[in-house]
This record gives C-alpha cells, sequence and structure tokens, in this order.
C-alpha cells in the first residue's frame, strides 16, 4: 500500500458573546422560535426525499421572506441528517465489537447463572443492532428528537414545563457566509448576521437581519429597521485573527445559541491550510490515547529525531466543561513545544469510531469516542493558528508496527513507536516487515507487507486474547516475549 496524507477539515471557531437590551433579546428570541421550526420542517423533507430547491420555496412562504435564512436553515438540517447518519454507523460499530465480546465471554464462562446473564445481554445487544442497522441497509436516517430525548422524557413524565420545553427547542439561529455579499454597514463576509470592528472604539457589534413574517410579495428588499444591532465580545486571544478577517472580507459563518439565559455567538471559518506535504522538512506524529498524547518527531529521511509524551490522566474523568478547559491547554502545549523545535508540519491519526470492549464501564468513559474528537479538534486549531501545516494518515496497524518494529530499537513507549509510525507514513514511507517476522509468517509469493501485517494483526489479536484466558500478565511483555509466546521464537 503506498501511504497518503491528507487533510482534516480546515475550520476555526471563534467563541463570542452578544448582550442584547430588552427589545432586541425578544426580537432574537422570536426569530430563534422561527428559524429552529424552519429547521425542523426542512429535516423532515429531507428525510422524506424532497428536493433543496423545493424546501427553500416551501420555507420562504412558511417562515420568512428572506431566501438565504431559507437556505441556512436547510444547510443546518443536512448538517443535523449527515450527524445522524455517522451516529448510526458508529452506533452499528459498537454493538458489533460489544457482542464479540459477550460472545468470547460466554464461551468462558462455566456458571450457569453468569451464562444466563450473558445470553440476556446478547439478546438485547443484537435487538439493538438489528434496530441501527435497519436504517443503513434501508439508507433513512433515524428520527431526531430536537430539545433532546430526554428532555422529551421529562416532559412527558411532568418534570419539565412546556415553556422550557419550547425553550430548548427554539434556541439558536445559523446564518452561513459569503464573500461578495454585505451586511447593513457594508461588511463584507456574510449577509445577515454581518459583524463589524470599530477601530476607534476598539468594539465589535453583531447586525442580524430579522426579516417579518412571510408576506405574498416577491424579491422584497431588506429595510434598515429589520435588523438588530448588539454588542459582541470577543475573547482577547482570538481577536487579532477576527479582525484580520475582517480586514480581508472573507467569508464566515455565525451560530447564536441561547443558553441559560446567555446569548454565546459562534463564528467560524476556514485557516486557509492548503500546505502540501514537504518531504525536504521534518514531520511531527501525534497519537491520542485517553490519558497521553505520544508526540515523535523524525527527519525527512525517516529517522527518529524527538519524542515526547504528554499526559492528562485527568481529561476523561472531569466534567465536560472543565475538560474544554483541560483539552485546550494540552493542545497549546504540545504545540508550543512542536513550535520550539522548528516543526511546520504534523501528522495525526484519521479518526475512527470503534470500541473492542463491552461491559467496562471505566474503560467505556476513557475511550469515550467524543473525548478523542475533542482532543484532535484541539490540537488541529491550535497548529494551524501556528502556522503548521495538519496532516491526516490511515491508523491501521500504526501501534503494531511501532511496538514491533521501532520501541526497542529507539528505547520508545508503544505510543511514542506509533507516532514515529503516523510521521512516517505522511511522509510516504512504506512500513516493510522486518527479516525475523517474515520468516515466522512464511508469506506467499507475491504477498506485500502491508498485507503482511494485517496478517500479523490477527494472529497478534488472537493470542491477545489466549493469553488474558490463560491468565498471563503481559503488560512488561517485550516484542520478543510475544514472539516466543505466539510462535516459540525469539526475535
Amino acid at each position: 500500500m503506498r501511504p497518503r496524507a491528507s487533510k482534516p477539515i480546515d475550520m476555526m471557531t471563534v467563541p463570542g458573546r452578544i448582550y442584547p437590551d430588552a427589545a432586541a433579546r425578544e426580537e432574537l428570541v422570536s426569530f430563534m422560535g422561527r428559524f429552529q421550526a424552519a429547521k425542523r420542517s426542512a429535516y423532515q423533507a429531507l428525510r422524506r426525499g424532497k428536493e433543496t430547491g423545493e424546501i427553500v420555496k416551501t420555507l420562504y412562504e412558511k417562515f420568512f421572506p428572506n431566501a438565504r435564512w431559507c437556505q441556512w436553515a436547510v444547510e443546518d438540517a443536512k448538517a443535523a441528517i449527515e450527524s445522524q447518519k455517522e451516529l448510526v454507523k458508529m452506533y452499528v460499530s459498537d454493538l458489533e465489537a460489544k457482542i464479540e465480546k459477550s460472545e468470547e465471554k460466554l464461551d468462558r464462562t462455566k456458571d450457569r447463572l453468569h451464562c444466563q446473564g450473558i445470553l440476556a445481554r446478547l439478546n438485547k445487544l443484537r435487538t439493538k443492532l438489528a434496530y441501527w442497522q435497519g436504517f443503513l441497509e434501508r439508507n433513512e436516517v433515524p428520527p431526531a428528537v430536537f430539545g433532546g430525548k430526554k428532555n422529551l422524557l421529562l416532559l412527558q413524565e411532568g418534570k419539565l414545563s412546556k415553556e422550557e420545553w419550547r425553550e430548548m427547542r427554539s434556541n439558536a439561529f445559523y446564518s452561513v457566509g459569503q464573500a461578495n455579499m454585505k451586511g447593513l454597514e457594508g461588511q463584507h463576509g456574510n449577509a445577515n448576521t454581518e459583524i463589524v470592528y470599530h477601530d476607534l472604539t476598539d468594539t465589535f457589534y453583531l447586525n442580524v437581519y430579522i426579516p417579518p413574517e412571510p408576506e405574498n410579495k416577491t424579491g422584497r428588499r431588506r429595510k434598515e429597521e429589520e435588523w438588530v444591532t448588539v454588542p459582541l465580545e470577543i475573547p482577547a486571544r482570538y481577536r487579532n485573527l477576527l479582525i484580520l478577517r475582517l480586514l480581508k472580507g472573507e467569508a464566515y459563518t455565525v451560530r447564536v445559541v441561547r443558553k441559560d439565559g446567555r446569548f454565546e455567538c459562534l463564528i467560524s471559518f476556514p485557516l486557509g491550510d492548503t500546505v502540501p506535504v514537504d518531504k525536504d522538512s521534518i514531520m511531527a506524529g501525534i497519537d491520542l490515547n485517553p490519558e497521553v498524547a505520544a508526540v515523535t518527531v523524525v527527519s525527512p529521511n525517516g529517522n527518529f529525531k524527538a519524542s515526547r509524551c504528554f499526559w492528562c490522566p485527568e481529561l476523561v474523568h472531569v466534567s465536560h466543561e472543565k475538560r474544554e478547559w483541560l483539552a485546550g491547554n494540552l493542545a497549546k502545549e504540545i504545540a508550543n513545544w512542536l513550535e520550539g523545535l522548528g516543526v511546520k508540519q504534523v501528522a495525526l491519526e484519521e479518526l475512527a469510531f470503534a470500541r473492542d470492549h463491552d461491559t467496562n464501564r471505566y474503560f467505556n468513559r476513557i475511550t469515550h469516542n467524543f473525548c478523542k474528537k475533542l482532543l484532535f479538534n484541539r490540537i488541529v486549531v491550535a497548529l494551524r493558528k501556528r502556522g503548521v501545516a495538519v496532516f491526516t494518515v490511515s491508523a491501521r496497524f500504526t501501534s503494531l508496527i511501532g511496538y514491533f518494529k521501532y520501541a526497542e530499537t529507539y528505547g520508545l513507549s508503544a505510543h511514542q513507536a506509533a507516532a514515529l509510525v503516523i510521521a512516517r507514513r505522511a511522509l510516504g514511507y512504506a512500513e516493510k516487515m522486518p527479516r525475523e517476522l517474515m520468516e515466522v509468517l512464511s508469506p506467499k509469493e507475491g504477498w506485500r507487507h502491508f498485507r503482511l501485517w494485517g496478517k500479523f494483526f490477527g494472529l497478534f489479536k488472537a493470542a491477545r486474547k489466549r493469553a488474558v484466558r490463560e491468565g498471563y500478565l503481559t503488560q512488561r511483555w517485550r516484542p520478543e516475549d510475544w514472539l516466543v509466546f505466539m510462535f516459540g521464537k525469539t526475535g
């Protein structure tokens, strides 16, 4: 296999906050209700297979006489549908892994009562798997509960009022940027939610166009009295980045969310990371794990140069808000270290949503998919803000190759060795299998190295399961110990 490097999604989000007065607040809340109602209608229409143009026309007549707001409601609904599709794939993958683990437990268990419990769990998991697989087979999107399924259950139980439920379902609007469109004050970048910077007062403002109720007119012009202007607060570390974006007149997307009485304003735009891989420069690889991020730098010829582990064991145990803060600090620390080494390009593994565990709640928590995704996104943004090009490569066999090929050679941990493989893969190096492994595998004629690594991975996975069944403590085993256990030969 010829290694390929690709780019992760190039998007930066600036967190801000707006402070509307009583009149502006009332208008914004009312408009949020209309926008979310339009989004829900668009979602159901998309699920029924309707075309975008037909949906926009319906929303124009029913909710607001402004084609752009209608288009953005449809785009927001499309994003929700794509998210649902990815969740379905993740659920199917997780359930298949859990069923496999439960079946292995059933084979090992002798106690009759324990077997009954495992069988009951297997039936439950298989029922869930059939439900989610049905959506994949029918190419359908599952229904979504806007406002949250848990909140809907609370409403049905009388623990949540109808007013609170309506507020949860009408708490945001979304506007996609366009570089060739102007707002109220002529600022390019977004036609309906215009961000303006006043250099004399060093302040930001957000102008929001709120169309009237639908009228029996077409092609109506926006009126000045239909705009709402509110002060916008931007954190100091993002101000220069946003000001530069506004001066260039480039597009930006705005999402305003009402939460706990506050109005959060999230401004998103690409950072323009289009630099290709430079095979004449050093490359860093990052291996993300539940409690540690391992970073390894390699020279252009693929040889080891430097490595470091960034530990953050509390990341997987704290609340959501503190996890965001910890992930940001960890990403900043990694980016600063790489910047000090003069690294201008970094590679990470492509995100994969799969679990190979079952009922261990502690392990479920520390390997939660979204914790890894959070850290991945924070690192990508921190690097791009410093002008570092970011790439992603396939995650297949990186840990296995690093452990058996490089860990002992360079005195690295398994995670650091995996990061080395990631960096080499981004530079285009194919990993040849060591001679001692080739001898024990006895490959057929014409087999390539990547296929051999796949065969070895299957053997190693089976050996790990056998070691667990036989009660071996494998935490301190070296690669040669595994080879002795698997093949009865030393490496």
